[in-house]
């Protein structure tokens, strides 16, 4: 079965990116996944040592600090991202706004700070091992960028696209705007694109060929009709989704429309 283009992300995920950088795995999205529970084993408790502040929801309950901030990963490189936005960091005793940093510690230093002003943090950042500045996201300005443990950008966000970079040459990879997602090779070309919306996935090449359409609904991924073309623009493949899996019949076709293959799928 082909692979296809696009990366698939829930309504609730595009509301993020238009929010702007309280999303980095985009993008998203681009690339960026949940984290495993490995990752959480080794999350940091980001409020440790600082026994006297605590995270409150909009109803004024106290909440995990889990629940701010967890890691991800950006084209492997870690990252942190915050979970919920709504949160503010209040004084447990007085419930006043907290302005001020958190630091967490690696090995007796510091590699992950947090910048607070009024209970909400305006800036994160995030030290490698090394020491090597890994992230830094500017909330106020909604830009930021990630780099590898070599000081490479990997990759960098503005309130209206997040860019993917080759290491090494540092030439631009991908391009994610909300409603598009452009991927380029080392030369600079275009390879090609797909146009996002709350129902669809649409690809093309980089001639603009429609090469296929995935069809997408809220909570449930890819959910409904499949169609995939050969670059003449000839029906390729059709099936359905449902929650994410291929189900009922499959029908794959050669160029000139002939009926290859079929397969059907359980629900």
């Amino acid at each position: 079965m082909d692979t296809y283009w696009g990366t698939v992300k829930t309504m609730t995920d595009k509301k993020s990116v238009k929010k702007g950088i309280g999303v980095l795995c985009l993008l998203i999205l681009f690339v960026a996944g949940c984290s495993t529970n490995d990752d959480r084993s080794r999350e940091h408790y980001f409020l440790k040592g600082y026994d006297d502040l605590g995270f409150y929801d909009r109803e004024g309950n106290l909440v995990s600090p889990s629940n701010f901030i967890s890691i991800h990963q950006v084209s492997g490189i870690r990252s942190y991202k915050i979970r919920d936005t709504s949160l503010v960091l209040l004084h447990n005793r007085s419930k006043e706004p907290y302005s001020g940093y958190i630091r967490t510690f690696h090995n007796e230093r510091y590699n992950l700070q947090g910048e607070f002003e009024d209970g909400k943090m305006f800036r994160l950042r995030y030290w490698h091992p090394n020491r090597i500045l890994g992230m830094d996201m500017k909330y106020r300005e909604e830009v930021g960028s990630v780099w590898n443990s070599s000081g490479s950008l990997v990759a960098s966000i503005n309130p209206s696209e997040t860019y993917y970079y080759y290491l090494g040459s540092q030439d631009i990879k991908e391009i994610v705007s909300d409603s598009m997602h452009s991927y380029y090779a080392k030369s600079g070309e275009l390879e090609r694109f797909t146009l996002r919306s709350d129902t669809s996935i649409i690809n093309y090449d980089s001639n603009g060929i429609l090469r296929s359409i995935l069809s997408l609904q809220e909570g449930k991924g890819l959910h409904g009709p499949v169609r995939q073309y050969h670059p003449n623009g000839q029906l390729k493949m059709e099936g359905m989704h449902e929650n994410g899996r291929q189900t009922g019949v499959w029908i794959e076709y050669d160029s000139l429309g002939n009926e290859i293959k079929r397969e059907v799928f359980e629900p």
